[in-house]
């Protein structure tokens, strides 16, 4: 058994399982198995659920238990929307300026996700992060790192939409083409470009996904009213 010695060691553990969806959106997390697992007092685990429901990580109801929550379709699509938006105007801003450095910095990181997909086992946690890596190098360059973590932390639904889109829709080799066209975009300067191109990668996971948002993974997501 590993031992967790502070709150923040073991939230950032249940946080990782819950956005990585080894824990599933609307599971209980009940405070016996969590003391057990950590080998953490019970006074420790409230410390962590209570920092969870902050998050929108888990809803906590007394005298009925602890819950992850379930995806908000809505939000989802409203998140994909703005960091559309966005995006896309700091990729027409950033390319007029690129640097060669910078350009063969994208190369890499487009080969090194393209590298991750193709092991025989892929692991999506470090596709996840790469991705990330690979999207903030022109937020960075252009001094825009609070609004990249603005958009990354916006909200706990979408960085479980983008996990879901990773893990089950098999569209790996689309994500891979959609980062080279961007670097395409960006060594030719293609202003006009950006914005066709952003929309089609970051709504990507809604079209991959397709019906089993309303059948497979129904459950994941709360009831729509």
């Amino acid at each position: 058994m590993e031992q967790y010695r502070t709150d923040a060691e073991i939230y950032a553990v249940l946080k990782r399982e819950i956005i990585d969806l080894t824990i599933r959106p609307g599971s209980l997390l009940s405070e016996n198995p969590l003391c057990s697992r950590f080998a953490a007092p019970r006074s420790m685990i409230r410390v962590v659920l209570q920092k969870l429901q902050e998050n929108g990580l888990v809803k906590i109801v007394p005298y009925k238990g602890t819950t992850v929550t379930r995806l908000n379709r809505r939000i989802v699509d409203e998140l994909i929307y703005e960091r559309t938006a966005v995006e896309a105007r700091i990729l027409r801003d950033f390319a007029p300026q690129c640097t060669p450095e910078q350009r063969a910095l994208i190369r890499r990181r487009v080969e090194a996700y393209a590298a991750l997909a193709a092991t025989e086992e892929p692991d999506y946690n470090r596709l996840y992060e790469a991705d990330r890596t690979l999207h903030g190098t022109w937020f960075a360059a252009m001094d825009k790192m609070y609004l990249w973590s603005t958009l990354q932390n916006a909200h706990a639904d979408y960085s479980r939409f983008r996990m879901l889109d990773t893990i089950t829709s098999g569209g790996l080799a689309e994500v891979i083409a959609d980062h080279r066209s961007l670097l395409d975009a960006i060594e030719r300067c293609d202003l006009a470009a950006f914005e066709p191109l952003v929309e089609k990668h970051l709504y990507g996971g809604i079209r991959r996904l397709g019906s089993k948002l309303t059948e497979e993974y129904a459950d994941y997501f709360e009831p729509e009213k």
